[in-house]
């Protein structure tokens, strides 16, 4: 079987640095690691170069973001004859295992797009996976809501409506059939829950393993998120910046292709809860400082 490790980057080097160090130490060694490196200024390419020549490097222009830079690298492993794809951020933390634990997963469900569970580096639950959406009402049944206690206990594999790009094996046929990311209505945010959801449709459902955990450095995530400590007016500029995750733009077409009509009552819906979310982390954040 044909494995390749596929991961987006724009500077940050020592984060890609740590990321291929940890992948170097991985108990199954037979894969191949693609990354796409859309217009770093820090050295990155000479950096991977000189520390990891192994590695497949594919450059973008600087103006890739995320969702095509990770089409380029899927491109690339389907034309060297990839078999199954796991996409990685490289701000992530994970032990040896993960890639034997993925592919085993893989293993006993082939058909299916596998994940993993995410924590935040000081063990909190940051995505668990989700049961179901309501569009009508914009609201998504998670199985643990974001930054949950730590729970050590959680165990199984759980079959999920979305999955994010951290950790996630991709078999090729999935990537075949739905042609990728879509970059251009989605080119830095909700491109991959946008996959995940149109792969469903061809057939290729997705599932969550608790017992797979890969660590997130969430507080260098884009602009927008609602647990980021900013200025209120940043956070309503970045309604209109095509590239966060709030864009105004994003969630029309994300609501427009998922919810059909419930998208009159979820998209106004999701604006508030949005705003809401992020006035109640504001004032947790000022009340802890």
């Amino acid at each position: 079987m044909k494995v390749f490790v596929v991961i987006a980057v724009f500077n940050r080097i020592e984060h890609t640095l740590e990321c291929l160090r940890l992948l170097d130490k991985q108990d199954h060694k037979d894969f191949s690691t693609i990354v796409v490196d859309d217009g770093s200024t820090d050295g990155t390419a000479e950096q991977i170069s000189k520390l990891y020549p192994q590695v497949i490097q594919v450059k973008g222009t600087g103006n890739w973001w995320w969702a095509k830079s990770m089409n380029k690298g899927f491109e690339c492993a389907l034309e060297n004859g990839a078999d199954v794809v796991i996409t990685l951020n490289n701000d992530v933390i994970f032990n040896e295992t993960l890639l034997s634990d993925l592919l085993d997963l893989h293993q006993q469900h082939p058909q299916k797009i596998v994940g993993c569970l995410n924590t935040t580096m000081d063990g909190r639950i940051f995505f668990a996976g989700i049961k179901k959406v309501s569009w009508w009402k914009a609201k998504e049944y998670k199985y643990y809501k974001a930054f949950s206690a730590p729970n050590y206990s959680l165990s199984g594999v759980h079959p999920t409506v979305c999955l994010n790009g951290r950790g996630t094996l991709i078999p090729a046929e999935a990537l075949r059939q739905t042609q990728g990311f879509d970059a251009e209505h989605f080119p830095q945010y909700a491109s991959d829950y946008d996959f995940i959801l149109r792969a469903a449709k061809c057939g290729f459902e997705s599932l969550i393993s608790w017992d797979i955990r890969i660590q997130s450095v969430i507080e260098e995530t884009g602009s927008g998120r609602s647990f980021i400590c900013q200025p209120w007016r940043d956070f309503l500029r970045s309604f209109t910046n095509p590239h966060a995750s709030t864009s105004a733009r994003m969630l029309w077409y994300y609501y427009k292709r998922h919810a059909g009509v419930e998208m009159l009552s979820g998209l106004p819906l999701q604006f508030m809860r949005t705003v809401l979310a992020f006035y109640r982390k504001r004032n947790i954040l000022e009340e802890a400082t």
